[in-house]
């Protein structure tokens, strides 16, 4: 098999889902291919003005993570869920394939903050950073 292990960024968005439906089809070739979801739960310096801001996020992180572990479970493949923490989403999705040691990262084209029609600024930055193969997950079927 071409890939032994493969992180996949998951934020609820549509192209998410797509990236989660990618994973299956490449991962159901090989029961052995590991799987890492993560979900990004990115950190905004904030005053005390937004402290209810911050439960929000916190809330639907565990809600995104709750997710992702019954997707887990569900998995014959190998597949553990981690939320990352941090100001650059991309940064945390590429550092964390590395020390993962994935060798594909599969994403959705543009995530919950994207705009319509363009990559997303996330799926960008990882593919400009990634040392390994991004495949990036668009809407729809492509078949």
């Amino acid at each position: 098999m071409w890939c032994k292990k493969i992180l996949v960024a998951y934020d609820g968005s549509a192209p998410s889902h797509r990236a989660l439906e990618v994973m299956r089809e490449i991962a159901a070739q090989n029961p052995a291919v590991e799987v890492v979801l993560v979900h990004v739960m990115r950190l905004f310096s904030s005053g005390s003005a937004a402290a209810g801001m911050d439960t929000v996020m916190v809330d639907d992180a565990m809600a995104i993570r709750e997710e992702l572990e019954a997707i887990a479970a569900d998995m014959v493949n190998p597949t553990e869920v981690k939320v990352l923490k941090g100001t650059s989403p991309a940064d945390l999705i590429v550092n964390c394939a590395k020390e993962e040691g994935c060798d594909l990262i599969i994403m959705g084209s543009r995530g919950q903050g994207g705009v319509k029609g363009f990559l997303g600024s996330v799926s960008y930055a990882v593919t400009k950073e990634s040392p390994m193969t991004v495949l990036i997950a668009k809407e729809g079927d492509c078949r």
